[in-house]
């Protein structure tokens, strides 16, 4: 499966035009969900490794790609949301969501709020607040913020959208025990082992928290193992779809 090969889509929403990348396969579907400043182009190299039956479903967020980015207070409840209407409006059923980082942050949200997704993976999955207890306060909090500014720049995002995003203080929206109880489906656990964004100790965090879940850390990976090691990994999703992974 190559990116050309999948169509441009847009769907309306209260926010503005949100931009999606669709292939329709008979088989499995999978969401794919970006990481901050990304857009659906950074899943390229991935898909290439899926099966050619799946139904693909890859959304630029709002604020994100060619998505509109209007001025508004960013969170992961309006990108959640967004996704919804996307899965209700191709009528995608059964299918899994995979998140990488801010996205795996919205697709652990999204499956404790949603009932429509059969499994989800969280690939070096951001949000959860003991990560952020970790350095709220501190000026290793300011410092990560001004490195994800940076990082998001040079990537030619929206600078207002991403500065909308990490000025958030996130305490109503950060992913807490509680919160990721409430996911009962099964769930992929994806870690770079080497991600210098977020340690891969936080890998055990999620597991301990998702009852059932399963965790794989990618060997020589660092944030971006869906891009580096696209091979390895599509192939622990395909096996964790079709059951094979305990």
């Amino acid at each position: 499966m190559q990116y050309h090969d999948l169509e441009d889509k847009e769907i309306e929403t209260e926010y503005g035009v949100v931009h999606y990348k669709f292939y329709y396969g008979e088989s499995d579907s999978l969401v794919l969900v970006h990481g901050l400043a990304a857009d659906s182009r950074s899943w390229s190299r991935f898909i290439e490794f899926l099966p050619e039956n799946y139904t693909v479903c890859i959304p630029d967020l709002l604020g994100h790609g060619t998505s509109e980015a209007p001025r508004i207070n960013y969170n992961v409840e309006i990108q959640k949301d967004i996704l919804h209407l996307i899965i209700k409006r191709e009528s995608i059923k059964g299918t899994f969501m995979m998140g990488h980082s801010y996205g795996g942050w919205i697709t652990a949200a999204y499956a404790s709020t949603y009932s429509d997704v059969n499994g989800i993976i969280l690939e070096d999955a951001g949000g959860l607040r003991s990560f952020f207890d970790e350095v709220r306060g501190t000026e290793k909090r300011e410092q990560y913020k001004k490195e994800l500014l940076k990082k998001a720049l040079q990537l030619n995002a929206k600078e207002y959208v991403i500065k909308s995003i990490l000025e958030d203080e996130f305490t109503e929206s950060e992913l807490t025990p509680k919160q990721l109880s409430r996911i009962k489906i099964p769930a992929l656990i994806l870690w770079g082992e080497n991600d210098d964004v977020i340690p891969s100790k936080f890998a055990e965090v999620f597991n301990k928290e998702i009852t059932g879940s399963v965790v794989r850390i990618i060997n020589g990976g660092r944030h971006t193992s869906h891009y580096s090691n696209a091979q390895a990994v599509a192939a622990l999703v395909t096996d964790f779809i079709n059951g094979r992974l305990v």
